[in-house]
């Protein structure tokens, strides 16, 4: 099998089982207790935030541990805000986690503001502007956009928001950023930054928060306190290990993998444009982190051709496996795409184990899946025919 939808998850690390298996069977002890293993695997915790805040150039107190990059948008959106009424500024290409809970805050009686974006999905910067003023309290921007993989100016957003809006928070969903690319949330400006385990090759339900000292979280999770008593509830310690094991032992290697991807990006854009005519690139190369590239035919339903290629061996995405289970139109009405290529989007995404030789046998496969659902669009058949229906051609 060919896997080319690392955004949506990533294989599980194999170092990471042993870890699992270690804090599972043998030292399984609730970190809270008061006898010595308990001890133990509480003061492992702390080394483990430790990395995870040096990965962030943060400091320790500064990580809250999470069950996933949602529940740390969720925790960024729901806990931070202090005045009961006033304007939120979000980003109109957010990730449903950030995107859905601004609109719990809009039911809950706040003014909340989508900023809109370039057709990359990159965050206007002209727009957001006139969006800002002294009365926002809390604005969103990913840094890496999960769709197309623009890249956004975290650094000028953050002064930006210092000039117009001086006492809202700034958060950013950073999952598609962590890992694959430097992140230094000092020198991007945010008071508020999100992480996931299972985008880097870490167990699937660990993530953290980065929240900056002297801002104030609200309790999430009421129980025994843990988490500065934001998240209560019985450490994951085998999952936060495991994080953190992944984190120390190939974070050192983001610049290598970056300049690999890029290439095998590079690749893929060039053999798309010069194989296929009816295409729509929604990726800007020059702006846009090299792990994310999106296209969309106006010949084929991107749901299609993902079942087709997946009868082939290989494995792509059409967008945000969060929101896969419901069709939406939001992302390609953020991102100006025409009604003849909005049901069309493919999404490629890498890790650094990817090859050119696997890219090759995708754009084979793509080419075989267009032809046949040419052919079976073509074939005069019945309505009820079985072909047709499970195709849902148009």
């Amino acid at each position: 099998m060919i896997y080319l939808d690392n955004a949506a998850t990533t294989r599980l690390d194999e170092g990471c089982l042993d870890i699992i298996k270690e804090y599972g069977l043998n030292n399984f002890y609730n970190p809270s207790a008061l006898y010595r293993k308990a001890m133990e695997s509480g003061n492992a915790i702390k080394t483990a935030r430790n990395i995870i805040a040096k990965s962030l150039g943060a400091k320790a107190d500064e990580i809250i541990f999470t069950a996933s990059g949602s529940e740390g948008d969720n925790i960024a959106l729901l806990c931070s805000l202090r005045a009961k009424s006033g304007k939120i500024v979000v980003g109109s290409s957010e990730h449903s986690a950030v995107y859905n809970t601004a609109l719990e805050l809009k039911v809950r009686g706040y003014d909340v503001v989508f900023a809109p974006c370039d057709k990359f999905g990159k965050t206007d910067l002209e727009k957001l502007a006139e969006i800002l003023d002294e009365n926002v309290l809390l604005v969103s921007i990913m840094h890496v956009c999960n769709e197309t993989g623009a890249l956004n100016d975290l650094s000028t957003i953050s002064k930006l928001i210092k000039n117009k809006s001086p006492k809202a928070i700034f958060h950013s969903d950073g999952v598609q950023a962590y890992g694959k690319i430097a992140v230094n949330v000092k020198t991007l400006g945010v008071d508020l930054y999100t992480v996931s385990g299972h985008k880097v090759h870490a167990p699937k339900g660990i993530g953290a928060l980065y929240c900056r000292s002297g801002i104030f979280l609200k309790t999430f999770v009421f129980g025994g306190g843990q988490e500065n008593g934001i998240r209560s509830a019985t450490e994951n310690v085998s999952s936060i290990m495991a994080f953190a094991d992944i984190v120390e032992r190939s974070f050192f290697n983001i610049k290598s993998n970056y300049s690999k991807v890029e290439e095998l990006r590079n690749y893929l854009a060039d053999k798309l444009l010069s194989t296929f005519d009816n295409l729509k690139i929604n990726t800007d190369i020059k702006n846009s982190s090299p792990y994310v590239y999106s296209f969309a035919f106006n010949s084929a339903r991107g749901e299609v051709l993902v079942h087709c290629l997946e009868d082939k061996g290989i494995i792509v995405g059409t967008g945000s496996a969060c929101s896969a289970k419901r069709s939406t139109k939001r992302i390609p009405q953020a991102l100006g795409i025409s009604d003849d290529y909005s049901q069309g989007m493919i999404r490629i995404s890498f890790c650094e184990s990817n090859t050119k030789s696997e890219i090759d046998a995708f754009i084979s496969a793509l080419s075989e899946s267009l032809a046949e659902l040419i052919k079976y669009q073509n074939k005069s058949v019945g309505k009820d025919d079985c072909i047709l229906t499970r195709l849902k051609l148009r």
